[in-house]
């Protein structure tokens, strides 16, 4: 996450100036990005459009990876059955495809026993079929695949297969089994993708199970029936990558970092050999007097369970895994729910700020309001995964085009019909402002530094055009002096949220702000267009550098990180990761090689105390600090309760 925390952040200086904000540095960067000077003790957003930023040799923005809707794309422009529509979201939003459900279930409930092979399916009726071909139009849209994430529902497979189950996944309303006998469910998934799918949209990753029953996270039959999956799809579709456990939560940092166990144990039952490794990102919103509370994954909490999984398999097996998010995003949590996850509370804001509005436009209203819960989440979420692009390989926001044909009223819709019941008539849902505000965004990364620890700030040059994006992840407005963009006038898109907790998405042209102002909770993107290809001048390349260890408690907290000084460091981010109870202090001690840094507190962190608090700290280094080896050592002024969970330093090194 290039967020850099530098002096001036809250009249806090830290001491340490990295090397690009030495003296000369500061001249440099300022002639770099035809900048006028740049007021260091105030806070601020400096841009070097002409300075490539690469994460692990990674500069290169795959729009596939996040901009996709929860759908497979099969046969989309077919379901649509709207051209306008069609040529909105593919052409207009660049929308791509990503999750697929239950795609062995189907294909189970028509495959008989084979007679000669007792608990195998007869496949004869799958290799027969043939699947529909794709469009000319959406094979020329999409390319040779769609890039989809299809995964297995529950109780999926024949019972012929054999059941098997624990005590606690065979309890209460929806119990759960995992097939028996797992060859033949190995070999019925790699039928299923091999026969049922064109080379176009065959699903591009795998996960057996949709979101498994807490029961079986460290069940070796989980990691063996993966495994065995995994090869025998490689077998029929090398392509296909494979992997899970698809867990339903990234909140590793719950109960000390006990929640992480579960991924961890899946990890080592199946020798971390899968392709990939694989969980849901919700954030579970509460609205509590007056004000939405509850337990964030999303954000500076999302950016240390992305670090941990990787630091962990660096550790334990010498790699970074990959990792696969097949859903993500946030919603209003709340018994009972209403018609829809977030309906009662909504109806509770609507209640006071709009008492005379009826009918279908008081649902409007409360959709607008969950609207804005689920999409901000995935601006937060995709923000994170945009910065790890060495191990996400695919994040899914759950964002669907519609759900008639099973609950008009769901919350995560693009689309609903008017009134719930009018097909006729397309009402366009604030939940497309994500697609909007990330319109055009791609291309490759370039440098950005910020000051501020409550501002996600991403930089994109793609062609003549420069992307910033800066999303505010605190509940209070944040304002930053703005530096490096070199055109009089910017487009500048808005998405956030009104008084009355509905949701905007604004657009206009403006002149380039010398000071960005940013609402609470409000994301930007400004567009500024330079009319020319805008060049490279120079590179660097974040090498993650990740501590000895993991989940290491408070009072024990001392890691070691090797560095590669040898080589010339642009700057440097100590990453910390960590949890306490909430209402415990919230900034930490820290010290890098004995030396004590100064580590601000970030306005957002009332939204991550709830139940505890958690949260990445981003502390900016001087990359003279930097050793061969470093000792980083973490405690609190007021005890020794909680835990750190990962340690990691991203060092920028200059390249030729």
């Amino acid at each position: 996450m290039l967020l850099l925390i530098l002096p001036g952040c809250g009249g806090q200086p830290t001491g340490h100036e990295p090397a690009s904000e030495t003296k000369a540095g500061k001249a440099q960067l300022e002639a770099r990005t035809r900048a006028r000077p740049v007021d260091w003790t105030q806070p601020y957003l400096v841009v070097e459009p002409e300075t490539t930023r690469a994460i692990q040799g990674i500069a290169e923005v795959d729009r596939k990876r996040y901009f996709a809707i929860s759908d497979s794309g099969r046969g989309f422009d077919r379901r649509v059955r709207d051209e306008a529509m069609y040529d909105y979201l593919v052409h207009e939003l660049g929308i791509a495809f990503g999750r697929d459900l239950g795609i062995v279930r189907s294909a189970a409930r028509r495959l008989r026993e084979d007679a000669s092979r007792p608990g195998f399916a007869d496949l004869m009726p799958l290799k027969n079929r043939k699947p529909e071909p794709p469009s000319e139009r959406m094979l020329a849209d999409f390319g040779p695949n769609l890039d989809v994430a299809a995964h297995g529902a529950h109780n999926a497979f024949p019972e012929f297969m054999g059941r098997y189950a624990t005590k606690q996944s065979s309890a209460g309303d929806h119990p759960q089994y995992i097939p028996q006998n797992l060859e033949a469910a190995a070999e019925l998934s790699a039928a299923v993708l091999k026969y049922a799918h064109t080379d176009f949209d065959r699903p591009r990753y795998y996960e057996p199970i949709n979101e498994p029953h807490w029961s079986f996270y460290k069940d070796p039959h989980l990691a063996e029936w993966h495994l065995k999956t995994m090869e025998a799809v490689h077998r029929s579709t090398p392509e296909v990558k494979v992997g899970g456990l698809c867990m339903p939560v990234s909140y590793f940092y719950r109960n000390d970092y006990r929640a992480f166990d579960g991924l961890k144990g899946f990890i080592d039952n199946t020798g971390c050999r899968m392709d990939f490794y694989s969980f849901h990102v919700y954030d579970y919103l509460r609205w509590t007097n007056g004000v939405f509370g509850g337990r964030f994954q999303s954000g500076l909490a999302l950016e240390n369970s992305l670090d941990l999984v990787a630091n962990y398999s660096a550790i334990a097996y010498g790699k970074e895994v990959g990792i696969v998010v097949s859903e993500h995003g946030g919603y209003i949590h709340g018994q009972p729910k209403g018609m829809y996850s977030g309906e009662l509370v909504a109806e509770e804001i609507v209640k006071r700020h709009f008492p005379d509005v009826t009918g279908f436009e008081r649902e409007l209203k409360k959709r607008s309001i969950v609207c804005f819960a689920h999409a901000s989440t995935i601006i937060a979420n995709t923000l994170a995964f945009m910065d790890h692009p060495h191990t996400v390989w695919k994040a899914v926001p759950f964002l669907l085009l519609n759900t008639w044909s099973w609950d008009p009223k769901y919350y995560a819709n693009l689309y609903v019909p008017y009134g719930y019941t009018d097909r006729s008539r397309w009402v366009e849902m604030p939940l497309t402002s994500f697609y909007k505000l990330f319109q055009g965004v791609g291309g490759r990364r370039v440098k950005a530094l910020c000051s501020d620890p409550d501002l996600q700030a991403r930089a994109f040059v793609n062609g003549s055009r420069l992307y910033l994006a800066v999303n505010n992840l605190a509940n209070r407005p944040q304002s930053v002096a703005l530096h490096g963009i070199d055109t009089p006038r910017v487009e500048m898109r808005r998405f956030g949220r009104n008084p009355d907790y509905t949701a905007y998405f604004r657009r206009q042209i403006v002149p380039t702000p010398e000071r960005l102002e940013l609402a609470p909770r409000e994301a930007v993107v400004l567009v500024a267009d330079y009319g020319a290809p805008i060049g490279e001048r120079r590179r660097v390349n974040e090498v993650v550098c990740y501590g000895d260890g993991i989940t290491r408690p408070l009072g024990q907290a001392v890691f070691k990180i090797r560095v590669p000084v040898e080589k010339k460091i642009d700057y440097a981010i100590l990453r910390i990761g960590l949890t306490r109870p909430a209402g415990r202090s919230r900034t930490p001690i820290v010290r890098l090689n004995g030396e004590e840094l100064q580590v601000p507190l970030e306005d957002c962190a009332d939204r991550f105390t709830e139940r505890e608090y958690a949260i990445t700290k981003l502390i900016p280094l001087d990359p003279r600090q930097l050793r061969a080896e470093n000792t980083v050592e973490v405690k609190f002024p007021d005890g020794n309760e909680g835990v750190v969970g990962s340690v990691v330093v991203r060092a920028a090194v200059e390249e030729a």
